[in-house]
């Protein structure tokens, strides 16, 4: 008896392709910390390149002259660390000024954010209108509130003066951002109002957990109004609080956009902050050794009240869970 054996077309025979073994050999076969590194190298890459290499610069060159990008740097030591902790007049200014800004910015701000926080977690009328309204300035370019506040500043034509003149307090209306005694202040207020709401949603973040089994009982206890406030809110709103005043005194530090925009630190030197002196030193003198020496004294200093706040909750978080 004869057999015919009969190929079925059929079936296609399995091919290991080397496209299909290379990704095997790239992502199947690694473990999971392999994927995850794999998964993070493009970001890794983006970051450390715009990132970390330019901050390393940076503090190379805080111990250099460097005078730009066409003349060779030459190693200096600490002189610029001297030059900044010798007195520079320009700088003690700006000191100064940062200081008096800090202080609108993180203790002025914090209270008010908190207070406007508490009153918004009510059951108002229209609270929503009301947490939209101070919520809007986040929203807005700080480029057109720079404009806008300009505007209003004006000491011709502008918002306030003219609002002044009409209600016959004309003898108020001032060049707000010209005068050397008001410049600064009038500056400090544009910030104050743009930062204001961002700090108000994160004490209302704060507030919504707080329980509210916790206040009805301190209704009972008879703790109501402050008393309630300083027994209840305020030590359950600590981290929020806490987090609150890391973010007002690294915005204090890094403060530069409006102060520049508005006024470019002038006039004479009445609205310098530091940051501002470290662009001026950096890109206009062409000071960039000494600029890159004050900006890398801001990062040490940044750097350490993050890990005082890390260290602070952290200590917070243990005490929470030894209860």
């Amino acid at each position: 008896m004869t057999s015919t054996r009969v190929e079925d077309v059929r079936v296609i025979p399995t091919v290991t392709t080397d496209r299909t073994s290379w990704k095997r050999r790239v992502w199947s076969d690694r473990s999971t910390m392999g994927k995850f590194l794999i998964a993070i190298a493009p970001a890794l890459i983006i970051y450390t390149i715009f990132t970390i290499w330019p901050m390393l610069q940076v503090v190379f060159a805080a111990f250099t002259d460097a005078r730009g990008f066409n003349r060779p740097a030459e190693f200096i030591g600490l002189d610029n660390f001297v030059r900044i902790f010798s007195g520079d007049p320009t700088l003690t200014k700006a000191i100064a000024n940062t200081g008096i800004y800090a202080f609108f910015k993180v203790v002025v701000q914090t209270v008010l954010a908190f207070l406007i926080a508490v009153l918004l977690n009510r059951q108002l009328r229209l609270g929503n209108i009301y947490r939209a309204v101070f919520f809007a300035p986040i929203v807005i370019s700080p480029v057109a509130i720079v404009f806008t506040w300009s505007f209003m500043y004006d000491p011709t034509n502008g918002t306030i003066n003219s609002l002044l003149r009409d209600v016959g307090l004309g003898g108020l209306a001032q060049d707000w951002l010209g005068n050397y005694d008001l410049a600064l202040y009038s500056v400090i207020l544009v910030d104050l109002w743009s930062g204001l709401g961002f700090n108000v949603v994160i004490f209302l973040a704060g507030l919504s957990t707080i329980p509210a089994e916790i206040n009805e009982a301190a209704r009972v206890d008879g703790a109501r109004g402050f008393k309630a406030m300083r027994h209840i809110t305020i030590p359950l709103m600590i981290p929020s609080i806490g987090l609150v005043l890391v973010l007002s005194v690294n915005g204090a530090l890094r403060a530069f956009d409006t102060v520049y925009l508005m006024t470019r630190g002038g006039p004479g030197d009445s609205t310098q902050l530091y940051m501002t002196e470290v662009f001026h030193q950096g890109l206009v003198a062409n000071n960039f050794g000494y600029a890159s020496a004050m900006a890398l004294i801001v990062i040490v200093v940044l750097i350490v009240i993050a890990g005082a706040q890390n260290r602070l909750n952290n200590r917070m978080s243990a005490e929470e869970n030894a209860r």
